[in-house]
């Protein structure tokens, strides 16, 4: 019988101890973790709180506070006097993928219109014109390191590069409620021109589905580039 309580206590001995060491390597996870747990907590926070921000207009996203450029870049006002630019979610839907990003120089001067970012497609190559005449400020690197946050993110972390303007001609671009009108109106018209310009049917009515270089062909999806993203 003392042999028998002897294993017993042994047993609970064990058991006990694994326990123990259990719950200190799962505390010790936890600490570990809860720096990492709480990180994400507050990225997937902020995103919602910047998603709420964003209205949409036929499934297009876009910001209030932004300045929207007849290419469809956008414009939004920063520090120090300086404008960013990127493209906007409707802009970026007419690109199949980006695989690289050729951002201006720091300090170049460029006059509106002149290609200043160059966005290399599925195998195309895209260049986007300056909406303002101005002095690039700065540029961001993260969006030429990683190409997928034009359309990943086109108002967050794809933002392109800053601006000094040189003139307040973007303060005519559609904002607000007008940039909403826009938005409809520009998918009302990329429907028309699939459709009479090159002689394809076009989703009826909805979101916006842009029309992909397969689809159109490499000369007909160039002619959407020039017509929209006034691009080369």
């Amino acid at each position: 019988m003392t042999d028998v309580i002897a294993v017993l206590e042994a047993l609970g001995s064990f058991i006990v101890g694994a326990v123990g060491r259990a719950g200190v390597a799962l505390l010790a996870g936890f600490a570990l973790a809860a720096p990492a747990l709480a990180f994400a907590i507050v990225v997937h926070a902020l995103r919602r709180r910047r998603d709420r921000t964003l209205a949409r207009a036929s499934g297009v996203a876009w910001r209030r506070s932004n300045w929207y450029a007849p290419n469809h870049t956008w414009l939004a006002a920063r520090r120090n006097g300086e404008l960013a630019v990127g493209l906007d979610d409707f802009g970026q839907r007419l690109l199949p993928s980006a695989s690289s990003v050729e951002l201006p120089r720091v300090g170049m001067e460029v006059g509106k219109g002149d290609p200043i970012v160059v966005v290399r497609a599925g195998g195309h190559v895209v260049r986007i014109g300056a909406p303002i005449a101005g002095t690039v400020r700065r540029v961001n690197a993260r969006v030429r390191r990683d190409p997928s946050l034009l359309k990943r993110d086109p108002y967050g972390g794809g933002w392109l590069f800053t601006v000094v303007p040189g003139e307040n001609g973007y303060m005519k671009f559609p904002r607000e409620d007008q940039a909403e009108a826009w938005f409809a109106a520009e998918q009302r018209r990329l429907s028309r021109f699939v459709e009479h310009e090159l002689g394809l049917a076009a989703a009826d009515g909805g979101d916006l589905v842009a029309p992909a270089p397969a689809l159109l062909g490499e000369e007909g999806w160039k002619k959407v580039l020039a017509a929209f993203l006034h691009a080369c």
